[in-house]
């Protein structure tokens, strides 16, 4: 069980200024409601090798699957990892999406990280398990769960230039029980001098946690105004997306989030300057862009002079322009930004 691997595409693609071998394959676990009554906590389903070859050098990776997750913590959850067992460092991004019974791509995530010796990357808290075996949301066919996954290996020179993040699965206990406490701070609210009031709602919570995390707040609350109020209303946010920027803050965490959800995310961490939590909105805008909100990923990425989501948009955009020039929203794009329109026909131009 576990061990059917098949590599669907083998690609090279343009990013920027770098280029990566993109591998796409699909991962099929059967009788995948068994496996789960004969697994507990921190058990581990893993896959057959994946052996990669990138120029002359052939890589070895291993998917794995934590079906009552890895740890206590996440046991309601699947986590799942790519383990690479060569010992080159290099810059990965993986991305994995659960394929249901009529092969849509549900819960789409993706990590971009720069690993070394037998490294591995991704998500503790990849999925709740209770929603996979749901009968109603229609994902697992005959009792087997298929994932999507695409892995791109980026070439040498681009590890030089990648800002180093930290996304370990083995964080230490101490650590998770700090995020945990913070976390239950904010539920329960205990000592608040702070509401923040968005479309009505109220959000307690603390000067002295929204200062350390987030520059803008601090200025705020250094101000006399600041210092003396008590409410902070927000009115450009909507309360969904302040109540998930506010569970970063405490956590270092989000929960699970659709691409609408991301962009507004997105833009109430770039106006309290989270600058972690934007490039996680960034990786979810990215992974899950599609004909129908490419546009608006577009004007987003412009309009906060974000050059790796524009960039990545504007190919997207060149490689389905047939379906996306028919919308609506291009002609309204070609009318008011004609300067994005022209880089999506200047990338337009430069392919064979």
């Amino acid at each position: 069980m576990g061990q059917n691997v098949s590599v669907v595409r083998e690609s090279q693609v343009d990013h920027g200024c770098y280029k990566a071998y993109k591998f796409e394959y699909k991962w099929t676990l059967q009788n995948f409601k068994i496996l789960v009554t004969k697994t507990a906590v921190g058990s581990s389903t893993v896959s057959s090798a994946l052996d990669l070859k990138v120029g002359d050098k052939t890589n070895s990776f291993n998917l794995i699957l934590y079906s009552h997750g890895y740890n206590e913590r996440v046991k309601d959850y699947l986590s799942v990892y790519l383990k690479k067992n060569s010992t080159d460092e290099m810059l990965i991004q993986f991305s994995c999406a659960i394929l249901d019974s009529n092969s849509r791509e549900l819960n789409a995530k993706c990590i971009k990280q720069k690993i070394s010796i037998e490294s591995h990357l991704g998500w503790m808290a990849f999925c709740r398990r209770d929603f996979l075996l749901d009968d109603k949301n229609k994902i697992l066919l005959d009792g087997t769960l298929n994932l999507n996954c695409v892995l791109e290996i980026f070439e040498n020179k681009a590890i030089m230039n990648v800002e180093i993040e930290d996304n370990d699965p083995y964080m230490n206990k101490s650590q998770l029980k700090m995020f945990q406490d913070m976390n239950q701070l904010l539920l329960e609210g205990h000592f608040s001098d702070v509401t923040l009031k968005v479309d009505g709602k109220n959000f307690p919570a603390h000067k002295a946690i929204l200062s350390a995390r987030s520059a803008v707040f601090k200025t705020m609350m250094k101000s006399q105004l600041g210092a003396n109020s008590k409410e902070i209303n927000i009115l450009d946010i909507k309360a969904d997306a302040v109540k998930e920027m506010l569970q970063y803050i405490y956590s270092g965490e989000i929960g699970y989030i659709d691409v609408q959800m991301a962009q507004e995310l997105y833009y109430a961490a770039d106006k309290y300057e989270l600058c972690d939590l934007k490039k996680m909105c960034n990786k979810i805008m990215v992974c899950n862009l599609d004909i129908s909100n490419a546009i608006d990923i577009l004007l987003l990425g412009h309009k906060h002079s974000d050059d790796d989501l524009k960039y990545t948009t504007i190919e997207f955009i060149a490689k389905n322009a047939p379906e996306i020039q028919e919308k609506e929203e291009w002609m309204l794009l070609m009318k008011n930004f004609s300067e994005l329109a022209n880089m999506v026909f200047k990338h337009l131009s430069k392919k064979p």
